[in-house]
């Protein structure tokens, strides 16, 4: 199919969103009713999984990146809540909740309640006829602050020429392989005496290189936070909605149930239950810990990545990756096993996750491009984390020593993760931004949501 711009695409985007979500809707169905285990319905839900994984790197590379890069974070995403589901929940767990209200439900939350005396705090669950204050102008309030952060982040990291770190690592690369004796492969990573930006590798550069990086990780940080929320704001105007929809279902003063027509009221009622799931649903999602608690001031490495830094997977990757290794372990020799291991498990699965949503959103011509390809460096960033924390935790545990040990770790291994989103164009892809918007309506150019820095 020929989109407006001349991009052939093998489909329609709006079918092939609709493809990548079909695994999840169909999981959704075919995982009830929750009674027994069934092999057929088991098999059924594991294929379920595989597909959901496969779709997104069948279409790899072949409709523009912000769509592939967003339908893969919603395949890995939700096929890791149908691995949970396949290969680690009991019976009781699933009978608990359907698959359908886990699905957005990614880790344990609490309503917190402060008396006004501010001294003590407590822990409470509301009544189900009870409804929270969601705070919405303090969602949008949030929600336009760290989207001003992160537009300053983006304006600054692209005035700072976004190439500078692919170049600098590209240098240490080319380096680190004529020290081995791999000449030829060095020389194609070198600038050429052609190029119009060659500059000299200086130590100031690779400083600024370095600082760059750091930046680009914020750049994340703030990305993933305007993006949640984005998604809170949304949940609290539809619970706002709530009250009045149940109260239009009982009627004033719960004049519509009817004690003499019973079937009537079973029906009203079982409305009203259906309403105070979804309340209760909506409640675990705006009542979650923060996406991202304060990263940069952790006290160690392991503080950094265990509690503070993008914490939604965490519970996802326990089950599906650190506990069944430590199981094993101590199935296999009756003992536990040493703490790094489980974690290495993790940081396998977070480094192949960042590797998928690279390859989907690029496909093999990026991917595996050259003469610095895009592939494995992520991975290798998380693997070495493991590492880096066992280091941590013998030599640097907390204090400002941890916590200037957390960042320069980061610093360090920072060019493996950041190198290869520059190098897929993340940096230019389509999103929604404050200033891109006036920039481009200034200029008279519709297409708001574009990058205004060329690649």
């Amino acid at each position: 199919m020929k989109m407006g711009s001349g991009t052939e695409y093998p489909m329609s985007i709006p079918s092939y969103v609709l493809t990548v979500f079909t695994p999840s809707i169909l999981f959704m169905i075919i995982s009830l009713p929750v009674k027994k285990r069934e092999i057929i319905q088991e098999s059924i839900l594991g294929l379920l999984w595989f597909t959901g994984l496969t779709i997104p790197i069948y279409y790899a590379g072949q409709f523009s990146y912000i769509c592939l890069m967003a339908t893969s974070v919603w395949a890995w995403a939700t096929s890791m809540k149908m691995g949970v589901w396949v290969f680690s929940m009991s019976m009781e767990e699933r009978r608990r909740r359907p698959f359908v209200y886990t699905i957005f439900n990614w880790r344990k939350s609490a309503i917190i309640i402060t008396p006004k005396d501010n001294n003590t705090t407590t822990v409470v669950q509301p009544r189900p006829d009870e409804y929270i204050d969601t705070h919405l102008g303090y969602l949008i309030w949030t929600l336009i602050k760290n989207q001003v952060i992160f537009d300053l982040v983006d304006i600054i990291f692209n005035l700072c020429n976004p190439q500078r770190p692919v170049k600098v690592f590209s240098w240490f690369l080319a380096k680190l392989l004529d020290g081995l004796g791999q000449h030829i492969k060095a020389d194609t990573l070198m600038p050429s005496d052609d190029d119009d930006e060659k500059e000299e590798i200086t130590s100031r550069s690779i400083m600024i290189s370095v600082l760059m990086c750091m930046l680009f990780c914020v750049y994340i940080q703030f990305q993933l936070e305007v993006i949640c929320d984005g998604i809170k704001i949304a949940y609290a105007m539809l619970y706002k909605c709530l009250p009045t929809l149940e109260r239009w279902q009982l009627g004033k003063d719960q004049s519509k149930l009817d004690t003499k027509n019973i079937v009537k009221t079973k029906a009203i009622l079982k409305r009203v239950r259906g309403i105070r799931q979804v309340k209760s649903y909506i409640e675990g999602i705006l009542c979650m810990p923060p996406l991202f608690d304060s990263p940069w001031s952790a006290h160690s490495l392991r503080d950094f990545w265990g509690r503070r830094w993008h914490t939604i997977y965490n519970e996802c990757f326990y089950r599906l990756g650190y506990k069944p290794i430590r199981l094993v372990i101590e199935f296999i020799f009756d003992c536990k096993p040493p703490r790094w291991l489980p974690a290495l498990a993790v940081f396998v699965m977070s480094g192949i996750m960042h590797e998928y949503f690279l390859y989907a959103a690029t496909g093999n011509s990026v991917y595996f491009g050259t003469p610095l390809p895009a592939c494995g460096w992520q991975f290798l960033f998380f693997v070495i984390q493991v590492g880096m924390i066992c280091i941590g935790d013998m030599f640097f545990q907390g204090g400002w020593l941890g916590q200037a040990y957390a960042i320069t770790s980061m610093s360090i291994t920072s060019h493996l993760f950041v190198v290869p989103y520059i190098l897929t164009g993340y940096i230019y892809m389509d999103r929604l931004s404050l200033y891109r918007v006036l920039v481009h309506l200034y200029q008279g150019d519709f297409n708001v949501l574009s990058s205004v820095f060329s690649k």
